[in-house]
């Protein structure tokens, strides 16, 4: 959930200062086979952000909806999830990776839910916090 949220964040404050580098990846309807066009939109995209910052590790979340949080769908998300995982580990070695899964209700998510998120994390990432305006109170 906490990658969902940042991705939504991300969207809704892409201003000048963002440590959110991560990549959706599309699957089929109750697949959990990460197609080739998808393991070379991360692999373009790791060559984007590369040079970016040092990465510590990486975040994978694999998605399922639906209104029933049935073991099928838990699964799918899990088997989503590794699927990312391991086309990241394959393109990009050597870099510790957290995979999670979770099944959202229908309602709670705008898209199909047909996806796996990938976040890398920086290291060495700006200081994004705002400084306070003197005077201003919160």
């Amino acid at each position: 959930m906490s990658l969902v949220l940042a991705l939504t964040l991300a969207s809704a404050n892409a201003q000048g200062c963002s440590r959110v580098i991560q990549i959706t990846l599309d699957f089929q309807e109750d697949s959990a086979q990460l197609e080739s066009k998808q393991i070379l939109r991360l692999a373009r995209w790791l060559v984007d952000v590369r040079g970016l910052f040092q990465y510590g590790d990486a975040d994978v979340e694999g998605v399922a909806v639906g209104n029933e949080a049935g073991k099928d769908r838990k699964e799918l998300a899990r088997r989503r999830a590794d699927a990312a995982a391991s086309a990241l580990k394959t393109l990009l070695g050597g870099l510790p990776i957290h995979s999670s899964s979770n099944v959202y209700p229908t309602d709670f998510i705008r898209s199909s839910g047909n996806y796996a998120v990938v976040q890398l994390n920086p290291v060495n990432a700006p200081d994004c916090s705002p400084v306070p305006i003197p005077g201003f109170k919160y």
